[in-house]
């Protein structure tokens, strides 16, 4: 038999883990401020036991096609699949009808399609059957599987849940941004090899797929990328209903980061929702939405799916568990605010702002942000040169506040506003992964990135040593003789790449060991990318801070000594970034 698959819940991005569920395509635009919900405290529906649930019951549901409010379908139970879902999990399977699954005849249309995640199930005497979450096949069918409602059910009465999402949101409001991008993608796993959660793709708003298979290749992201558009939201959200729209985003703003699917049930201020999970975070600190959907599009191959846009956030989302999420209206997640103020040397600038609201994706969300306000202001892909700059603040594991402030110039000759957001992903990544303690990131600002469409650069054409009162060649040497405790003069020459000006001379000095016993040297702009070596994470901060820029000219000789090794380095501050460099291997007599 086909097996059953946990259809794309959007076409969105993740970091980390693997998603499932019936979810939607994630679009854009959020308000400037956070709405108000005032859904009523109503009680949680009463749940049909698994083992009260018989073949041929009729069943009805609600869920959302076009804008926000549900509408209506019907079906019938089919059987229950023991263990369909996870050992002690059971899956109930249904044909279900209406809601452009079927058309007026009765034939499969758009089947069930990837957003109906969380739609709920009904039996005829009012009961809650459970939620749509999975699909028979990629083709348009009508067949779905349904998360047992009871197992949704306990996630809001998971011992001290409610006090652990109350804690984890803080009851904090926050800035929302006057728009997030679009998302949208499809899962393309084939349909078999048994019950299995399938590899999502995602997608990041602001960047075409041509940019997204960079930022994966560069970044090494291991997740499928795909882009999408972007469309303005509404200003009043209407409040989550069961079987409306729900979204959980990790991130809004310039980058959306967000999985769309439907609400199963509202109790109280919680929301039930999407029946599989989003990323199975366990606990998790997503922003909840309302959205407005377009359109379901149909797709015959990897099948139909919801387009729509989400609303500004109505609360936040706590539980990421096999059974479904939970939010909290009226509670938000701590988010990291992200704002990039980007220039072009030839007219234009923009303003840039995203909330992430998951600490692990902070890295890359920060980096592709500043990457998208970039390709927006310079508005072309290529050559060019930039200077970029950003404070990084956070609070460390004791509660205290930490900054760190980075600048530093870039030039590409084939992507400038790429080749500038990769060092702030890789500082950015070393803060959040350091071994000292546990610090999160609070707020990143690229205050002042200026981006030129010409490409500047100097690029390292000669280097020679002073070698017993005589300048040598580097470049053709295997090795160079120098005296134990000695000064080794060097000399670089510059080519800038402007061929119409003269090359320019710079010095540089390295001291030898007295009890070096051989080494290696090495000449070029900045210095040769390597883990940051750090005694704590002060430490960390003052070495990220303080490596060479991409425009000094830097020379570094380390050498090996009874002891352990000994570095010595020496720097020139130039106007251009330096391409190019020289080694060599350092023979030391006394």
């Amino acid at each position: 038999m086909s097996a059953l698959r946990p259809m794309s819940r959007s076409r969105t991005l993740q970091l980390g883990a693997v998603g499932t569920g019936l979810a939607g395509l994630v679009v854009a635009g959020l308000p400037v401020s956070p709405a108000t919900s005032a859904v009523p405290p109503d009680a949680c529906p009463s749940a049909v036991p698994v083992t009260e649930v018989a073949n041929g019951m009729t069943v009805d549901g609600l869920t959302v096609t076009s804008g926000s409010t549900p509408e209506a379908f019907t079906g019938e139970v089919l059987g229950v699949l023991r263990d369909g879902i996870a050992p002690g999990l059971d899956m109930i399977m249904v044909r279900l009808e209406g809601a452009q699954i079927t058309d007026a005849g009765g034939a499969v249309d758009r089947g069930v399609w990837a957003g109906m995640s969380g739609s709920p199930v009904y039996a005829e005497d009012g009961r809650l059957l459970g939620a749509v979450a999975y699909g028979l096949s990629f083709a348009p069918s009508d067949v779905a599987g349904v998360t047992p409602a009871a197992a949704m059910l306990e996630l809001s009465q998971d011992p001290g849940s409610a006090a652990a999402k109350r804690a984890a949101a803080g009851a904090r409001r926050v800035e929302i941004p006057a728009r997030v991008g679009a998302s949208s993608g499809l899962t393309r796993a084939q349909a078999s090899g048994g019950f299995r959660r399938l590899p999502m793709p995602f997608s990041v708003s602001g960047l075409s797929g041509a940019r997204l298979a960079k930022v994966v290749d560069r970044f090494d992201i291991r997740r499928r990328l795909v882009t999408g558009s972007a469309a303005a939201a509404e200003a009043a959200p209407p409040a989550i209903v069961p079987g409306g729209n729900l979204v959980a985003s990790l991130s809004y703003g310039d980058i959306t980061y967000a999985g769309t699917g439907t609400a199963t049930a509202v109790c109280g201020g919680e929301v039930l929702g999407f029946g599989p999970p989003l990323l199975w975070a366990g606990r998790s600190t997503y922003s909840m939405h309302n959205a407005e959907a377009i359109y379901i599009q149909r797709d015959n191959v990897f099948g139909s799916f919801k387009v729509a846009n989400p609303t500004a956030p109505l609360g936040g989302i706590f539980q990421d568990r096999l059974a479904g999420i939970v939010g909290v209206n009226d509670e938000f997640p701590d988010v990291t605010d992200v704002t990039s103020h980007v220039t072009s040397t030839i007219g234009g600038s923009r303003e840039g702002q995203t909330s992430i609201t998951t600490r692990g994706a902070i890295p890359f969300l920060s980096a592709i942000h500043l990457l998208a306000n970039a390709d927006r202001v310079l508005d072309k892909l290529g050559a060019g040169s930039a200077e970029v700059s950003w404070i990084v603040t956070g609070t460390r594991a004791d509660g205290s506040a930490w900054q760190y402030t980075r600048s530093n110039s870039f030039a590409s000759r084939r992507d400038i506003t790429f080749e500038s957001s990769f060092e702030p992903y890789r500082h950015l990544s070393a803060i959040l992964s350091n071994q000292f303690e546990r610090v999160n990131i609070t707020g990143v600002d690229y205050h002042d990135a200026t981006y030129d469409p010409a490409y500047r650069a100097l690029s390292l054409t000669g280097l020679e040593a002073r070698v017993n009162g005589a300048w040598v060649t580097v470049g053709n040497r295997r090795s160079i003789t120098v005296e134990a405790g000695s000064e080794l003069a060097l000399r670089a020459t510059l080519a800038p790449s402007d061929k119409r000006l003269p090359a320019q001379l710079e010095r540089l000095s390295v001291t030898v060991p007295k009890k070096a016993r051989g080494g290696f040297l090495f000449v070029g702009g900045g210095s040769p990318e390597r883990r940051v070596k750090a005694s704590s994470f002060d430490n960390l901060l003052e070495e990220l801070a303080s490596a060479p820029r991409n425009n000094e000219l830097t020379a570094t000789l380390q050498t090996d000594t009874r002891t352990g090794s000994s570095t010595d380095s020496d720097s020139v501050l130039l106007g251009d970034v330096v391409s190019g460099s020289e080694s060599v291997a350092v023979r030391i007599v006394r």
